[in-house]
């Protein structure tokens, strides 16, 4: 189906499914790339769980072993098996990085407690807590490494209770780090000590997280940052306590490339990569790459859902992309590791009529290139995009004035200087003036006037 039709226009259909962390990325991204097109495009993606994008990517007997989206998503590389089912029924898939996170260990340990210092604890320090081995903060082997720490009472332990990446990177991370004191076992589930605690999701660890004292759990570690969670300090190859925030999460995948941890052949099985424990003074020792799952061979999609998928994947691959991802509490590809998707995209099979999509930036007017239809263009915006903008500007302006507000509150009224008017608006005597200003005239700028009126109140 061409893209216009005598007037009429087709919409073009890209779907996608998988991991519940980039679901803020893609979405901001399909919006981005909606409003920057002259076609009209139609994306969405399903956040179900890495687990979850697998099987559907892989697809069924209902699908005969097709998969159900233009895309999967994960935190973790596709299991043998699925990647075994999907290749013995005559597809070839690829892994594409598109971002890197890393699983933190956060508590609530009161910060009064903490003697000043990050809880430092190895990786058998840390199987043997998530294991009851160790069940109270007092432990001699804790209070070893941690001479200040003051807390005591019993550690609770939360883990994710459906399946989940943070879960299988985890737990994988502590059988190869310390199989002696980890005998659980690893993957997205497991079956954990009775006098554990269960959390749901992300979100779900995080509250439980804050609304229990002394408790500890893992999670991707931008979740952990933006609750403002204590985070333990943890002992990495070279032999260096730090927290996600010490630590240079890109760094690990350089060695992983250098070493082959990392096939060359992206079509190859991925089942067995992992970044845990690389080497490095920076490195975070839990480390975790998210990947696309795309057909190699992608002839048998409608070519235009084939180039609104590749331009999907390059954004998100773009600096501009690379940038949001940053801002959804990810980490950025490694050069070493952008040069490999690079490859990976152009070796791929397109369907007869695909068309790379051409990029117009907001800096700089492509004349009659930029009007063209194959175009994501960043001079085309829709409104809902500009009141974006100038919300999340004014939400920045708000907080800046509402931290001015609260430094008042730690001076005396001798010490402290009248704010600015660009601060608080003109008060007289305890009450608030209105300043008003009225127009009249021509109907056919009515609801540009109303609405501009609602934007500037």
């Amino acid at each position: 189906m061409a893209p216009f039709v005598d007037g009429e226009s087709s919409i073009i259909n890209m779907h996608g499914a998988g991991t519940t962390n980039p679901q803020r990325l893609f979405w901001e991204s399909m919006d981005l790339l909606s409003e920057r097109a002259k076609l009209p495009l139609h994306m969405t993606y399903r956040a179900v769980g890495s687990s979850t994008g697998q099987k559907e990517f892989m697809g069924d007997d209902a699908s005969g072993y097709r998969a159900y989206n233009h895309f999967g998503a994960g935190d973790i590389p596709m299991t043998f098996e699925r990647y075994n089912t999907t290749k013995s029924n005559g597809r070839k898939m690829v892994h594409v990085p598109f971002a890197m996170g890393a699983i933190g260990v956060f508590h609530s340990v009161p910060t009064a407690e903490l003697g000043g210092l990050p809880i430092d604890l190895t990786g058998c320090l840390l199987a043997r807590i998530f294991s009851r081995d160790i069940t109270h903060w007092e432990h001699p082997d804790i209070r070893a490494l941690n001479p200040k720490l003051t807390a005591v009472g019993e550690i609770k332990v939360y883990h994710r209770v459906e399946g989940s990446s943070s879960t299988a990177g985890f737990t994988q991370y502590l059988e190869e780090k310390c199989p002696e004191s980890w005998t659980l076992g690893s993957g997205s589930t497991i079956v954990w000590p009775s006098d554990t605690y269960d959390a749901q999701g992300s979100g779900g660890m995080s509250d439980k997280i804050d609304e229990s004292p002394y408790a500890i759990g893992y999670i991707d570690a931008g979740h952990g940052h933006e609750r403002g969670f204590g985070e333990i300090a943890l002992l990495n190859r070279n032999n260096v306590y730090l927290t996600t925030l010490q630590a240079t999460i890109s760094d690990a995948a350089v060695p992983a490339l250098a070493a082959g941890v990392i096939p060359s052949d992206p079509t190859a099985d991925f089942s067995n990569v992992n970044l845990y424990d690389q080497t490095g003074a920076a490195t975070w020792p839990i480390t975790m790459i998210s990947y696309f799952y795309i057909d190699h061979d992608l002839s048998h999609l409608n070519a235009h859902s084939a180039s609104v998928l590749m331009a999907f994947v390059r954004f998100i691959l773009s600096d501009e992309g690379q940038a949001l991802a940053e801002a959804n509490l990810f980490s950025r590809l490694p050069a070493e590791l952008q040069q490999y998707t690079s490859e990976t995209l152009s070796n791929m099979i397109m369907p007869a009529g695909y068309v790379d999509f051409f990029t117009e930036s907001s800096s700089k007017t492509r004349a009659w290139l930029g009007a063209n239809e194959y175009v994501l263009s960043g001079k085309r915006r829709s409104y809902s995009e500009y009141q974006r903008s100038q919300l999340e500007d004014e939400l920045a302006e708000l907080s800046a004035k509402v931290d001015a507000l609260d430094s008042l509150d730690s001076c005396s009224s001798s010490s402290c200087s009248i704010p600015s008017a660009s601060i608080m608006a003109p008060f007289v005597d305890g009450e608030s003036s209105i300043i008003n200003m009225h127009g009249a005239g021509t109907t056919n700028p009515q609801r540009l006037f109303w609405e501009s009126m609602d934007l500037l109140s």
